[in-house]
């Protein structure tokens, strides 16, 4: 009986494994693309949840990272945010609003 029930859990190894092996190189195929991806101000005002207004004014006081391309001092400089900096920057965002209840 006891090598019955060991081929049975060696077998359900086997599926888990299989199982686990692919997730995770489909987590990685979905992750790759999103790591480096640029956001522009309206995605990046959606993807935070808050209005492109405050991501312009954040962006204006240096609170939030971001980068500027086009002639400087020009009004027609386009802002992009790298989604990598935004996700650490929001995981910073998080820590420092973090209470403990006592």
């Amino acid at each position: 009986m006891n090598k019955v029930i060991t081929a049975f859990e060696d077998v359900i190894r086997a599926i888990v494994s299989e199982q686990v092996i692919d997730s995770e190189n489909r987590l990685r195929a979905e992750l790759s693309g999103l790591i480096d991806r640029t956001l522009d101000v309206a995605e990046t005002a959606a993807h935070i949840g808050v209005s492109e207004k405050l991501i312009y004014r954040m962006c204006q006081e240096g609170r939030i990272p971001h980068e500027r391309y086009g002639a400087l001092g020009s009004r027609r400089q386009v802002i992009k945010f790298r989604l990598s900096d935004l996700e650490a920057w929001r995981a910073a965002q998080r820590a420092a609003n973090y209470r403990m209840e006592k």
